[in-house]
């Protein structure tokens, strides 16, 4: 607007004469705000007759408080503040006004003030009403309260946003103003509206995005979004938001319509089993949940397709996670699984602990490692108690883990276990299988100074290796087979019969004598070997194999290329 024309005549005539220009700029009033009194003291007739106040001597002037409540005159004086800072500016807000009649009526407002003075300012108001959009929000709100929950209405053409509620707290939230109210709008929607809210985190963009969306998506498509609001105290409140838009029969947006739901407690929930199972939830690749006290069992196959077909729902807990362990895990690891998961385990467990197992199955064509993790809470006092497993693909760092175990467990040189680690595998065997007979033994190799210092370290390597080859060729997996160092070695025959040990041990001897000197002709390499029977001489391992040693003592004292058994 221009400061000469228009508006200069406008004031000038007090906006009193009857001319065509009303059809153009509409319902127009001439407001005076002095020693703090505000009237309207000019009005043409397309605003007498939008209010209902035709034939009124406008020149004496007619007190704001007339034509609005005292929430729109609030809101109104507001305008004229910021209007009056910046002359012949103009300045735009939904007002709502009262009839003649008493209806109220919301309106779009132009102020612009047109001259200031130190106790008074004039402003020229123009106002426009669309009756269409009303009607069909007063329709829409009626539709809304018959279906008894919380709703929201975005209208474009008003730029505004209704919140109307069917369950408006006792309380009041602090900070989240349009939950607190049976109707309630906001003007300059969406900004108008997250510039009162504190989103929680990323939120405020999240929902900014979801506006955005609702304009992108077609008339009959749903839009959801959950947000996380603070209050001013500070309190974390979750709200649900669903949309959707309507457009008119040009396709151009019209109106968005929605719902809204406050989901706090849900979230509660669900955080507290989030925090019980931590961050671990993100690598999960499938979950199972099982009501401890109804024997309920689910498996969830939302995040992998090849869990596809283990989607149980069965009160008869024990058989389906059976059948699923059966299908699932390999032989060797299935007892362990019935076990970890059996209702009596489970209900035994202490709340908010977490438990794992790792396990086997074959997985894309080959066998896989995955670990469970599992944790037993209780909602409240009175609900039933739950557990929650995740499971985990574990392959890549198990077979990391399984490598590094085998160089700590395994000499370097033969690929045979060291001393310590066969010593706890020989007493792991013996715990076991308290009724086998077994034989302990050790073993060196005559000579053997002589293949280093006339044939060099390499070829001594090499006679190593053939030698501990020789022991894997002769007892397969019925021996725990390990190197001591240097030429010594140590060994736990797992089936060791009186009736053909003995025979058993000068077969041995000669068998890895004859691999000797195919290895290494050069040198006449032979082997010596003692070795004692359990349980003849107790269980301990760390003792049987001193007494092992001490018959390998007497073995070479007696010729070499031989075997003796200890026998006290």
């Amino acid at each position: 607007m221009m400061k000469n024309g228009l508006i200069s005549w406008l004031v000038k005539n007090h906006i009193e004469r009857e001319t065509d220009i009303d059809k153009v700029l509409g319902a127009l009033a001439f407001v005076v705000r002095k020693d703090g009194a505000v009237k309207v003291q000019g009005a043409n007739s397309v605003f007498e007759k939008m209010l209902g106040w035709t034939n009124y001597l406008w020149s004496q002037g007619m007190e704001i408080s007339h034509l609005m409540q005292p929430e729109a005159e609030k809101k109104f004086l507001a305008v004229l503040d910021i209007a009056r800072r910046k002359v012949f500016v103009e300045f735009t807000e939904n007002i709502a006004f009262r009839t003649l009649m008493g209806t109220v009526l919301t309106c779009r407002v132009h102020i612009c003030c047109v001259s200031v003075s130190a106790d008074a300012a004039s402003y020229v108001m123009r106002i426009s009403y669309n009756k269409q959009a009303q009607i069909k929000e007063a329709l829409f709100t009626e539709a809304l309260r018959q279906s008894r929950v919380n709703c929201w209405y975005w209208d474009m053409s008003q730029g505004s946003i209704i919140f109307f509620n069917t369950d408006v707290p006792e309380e009041p939230y602090s900070g989240i103003p349009f939950m607190n109210e049976e109707c309630i709008s906001f003007e300059n929607f969406p900004q108008g509206l997250v510039d009162v809210l504190n989103f929680a985190g990323e939120y405020r963009t999240q929902f900014m995005d979801f506006v955005k969306k609702l304009l992108t998506r077609g008339q009959e498509e749903d839009l959801s979004l959950e947000v996380a609001l603070q209050t001013d105290d500070s309190k974390l409140v979750w709200i649900s938001f669903t949309g959707q838009i309507v457009r008119d029969a040009k396709n151009t947006p019209e109106y968005v319509m929605g719902t809204w739901k406050d989901i706090t407690d849900q979230k509660a929930d669900e955080t507290h089993q989030s925090r019980l199972m931590g961050t671990l939830r993100k690598d999960s690749i499938y979950d199972i949940t099982i009501n401890l006290d109804k024997n309920f069992f689910v498996a969830d196959n939302s995040l992998e397709k090849w869990m596809e077909e283990t989607r149980v729902f069965s009160p008869y807990y024990d058989q389906a996670i059976r059948e699923l362990i059966n299908e699932r895990v390999i032989k060797e690891d299935r007892q362990r699984l019935l076990d970890f998961f059996s209702l009596d385990t489970l209900r035994a467990l202490p709340e908010d602990e977490n438990f794992s197992i790792e396990y086997q199955r074959r997985y894309n064509g080959r066998m896989n490692w995955f670990k469970v993790t599992i944790n037993t809470f209780k909602l409240d006092e009175f609900s039933n108690k739950w557990m929650y497993a995740l499971v985990y693909d574990i392959d890549a760092s198990k077979q990391r883990e399984l490598v590094l175990e085998r160089m700590a467990a395994t000499d370097a040189l033969t690929g045979l276990y060291n001393r310590n680690h066969s010593l706890e595998l020989m007493a792991r065997y013996v715990k076991e299988h308290t009724d086998m007979p077994t034989a302990v033994m050790y073993m060196d190799l005559d000579n053997f100074k002589n293949v280093n210092d006339t044939l060099g370290h390499a070829a001594g390597d090499s006679l190593l290796i053939c030698v501990a080859n020789a022991m894997r060729s002769y007892f397969g997996s019925d021996a725990v087979l390990g190197r001591i160092g240097g030429d010594e070695f140590i060994m736990m025959y797992l089936n060791a019969d009186k009736s053909y040990v003995g025979q058993m041990m000068s077969d041995f001897v000669n068998y890895v004598g004859d691999k000797c000197r195919a290895e290494c002709p050069e040198i006449g390499v032979t082997v010596s070997l003692g070795y004692v029977l359990r349980p003849d001489f107790g269980d301990d391992v760390a003792v049987l194999a001193d007494l092992a040693d001490k018959a390998l003592y007497e073995a070479k004292h007696h010729g070499k290329n031989t075997a003796v058994e200890y026998r006290g």
